[in-house]
């Protein structure tokens, strides 16, 4: 029923969540503006420009967001999205939150992607239930086989909820352990899945060695087609086996034709040219970048209960696309690469608003 008690729910659940997200959301900003001394002053550009955007949708954001959005270049474009917009009303009206965890889940990469590269699979633990790499069920003591003989550097991690490359372990084939391994599996428990580290490409090696750099790609299904919103490359810090770029690297603005922006952010929120080698940003241009756009388009296409998707993708030596993960709740690369919808902000809007209603 239209209107029936799980429709009300369902409303209910919706909303509290969208408070929460409006309270979450504008703590997280408060203290990012006390770190940058109040951002940038637009009152004036705030009055003129933001309030008369918004109005038409009967809808009046925060100035502070845009305090905090415009402090980079001081130019305050009125089609920002407040944080707690985004996250409370436009992500779970683009996505179908049902199907999340099933959705986000890596141990189903191999059969939904399987016309594209991923990480090699081991093993994998889908509920309890362990299986090889060709969804074959098997017990725990084969997993540790297969983890024990397989002749190259694995990784175990979390196949859902498995942010900032939180309960990763890595193993070299030299110096691994069967009490390691099991302890790894006990340690997250169910659902995790264990690939051989993937070899990223020499040019995004340059960037960091030791970390597995990653393009992370937003993309929306709006008006019948993949549109691509944004791009960055996200870098580990020296001596980091993964890419979060808060813990000491950098998120850097990659352009239409591969090239990454003169100056990236990095996790203090300062803007620099260079990587700590002091190669600079500008001069790096991602491989295969119109194949890792492609890639994003095809595969995005299959997944019509999330509209809206942020792809993380790699390229490895043979400078192929890979994918390592999908998320359907990204962030909104907006610090790095202006308004989350760039010019088709006013079209989702107008959805948007006429449509919750």
């Amino acid at each position: 029923m239209k209107n029936g008690p799980g429709k009300i729910a369902e409303d209910f659940v919706w909303k509290m969540k969208s408070q929460y997200c409006k309270y979450f959301y504008h703590k997280k900003m408060k203290n990012r503006l006390k770190a940058i001394n109040g951002g940038y002053k637009c009152d004036k550009e705030y009055k003129e420009t933001v309030v008369p955007y918004w109005k038409k949708y009967g809808y009046i954001p925060s100035k502070d967001w845009y305090c905090m959005f415009s402090n980079t270049n001081h130019k305050v474009d009125p089609r920002y999205i407040p944080d707690d917009l985004y996250w409370g009303e436009l992500l779970p009206y683009f996505n179908n939150m049902s199907f999340q965890r099933y959705g986000e889940d890596k141990c189903y990469y191999d059969v939904w992607f399987s016309d594209v590269k991923g990480p090699k699979t081991v093993c994998k633990n889908i509920a309890g239930i362990y299986y090889d790499s060709e969804m074959n069920i098997i017990n725990e003591e084969k997993a540790l086989d297969l983890c024990m003989n397989h002749g190259a550097e694995i990784l175990i991690k979390p196949s859902m909820d498995s942010y900032g490359g939180q309960h990763i372990s890595f193993f070299a084939p030299d110096s691994i352990k069967r009490t390691d391994v099991k302890k790894a599996f006990n340690d997250i428990g169910s659902n995790f899945i264990v690939q051989e580290k993937l070899k990223q490409n020499a040019v995004l090696g340059l960037m960091n060695e030791s970390s597995l750099n990653t393009i992370r790609i937003i993309s929306l299904i709006f008006e019948g087609e993949v549109h691509i919103l944004s791009s960055i490359l996200r870098v580990g810090e020296p001596g980091a086996k993964v890419d979060n770029f808060s813990a000491g690297g950098f998120a850097v603005q990659i352009m239409e034709n591969g090239q990454l922006f003169e100056k990236g952010i990095n996790g203090k929120s300062e803007w620099v040219s260079e990587n700590h080698n002091g190669v600079k940003f500008s001069d790096i241009v991602i491989p295969s970048y119109d194949r890792v756009i492609g890639t994003v388009k095809k595969q995005h296409a299959k997944l019509g209960h999330f509209r809206l998707i942020g792809w993380d993708i790699t390229v490895d030596e043979a400078a192929d696309p890979v994918i390592i993960e999908f998320n359907i709740n990204p962030g909104t690369n907006q610090v790095t690469c202006g308004p989350t919808f760039g010019d088709l902000t006013d079209k989702v809007l107008d959805e948007y608003f006429a449509k919750r209603k």
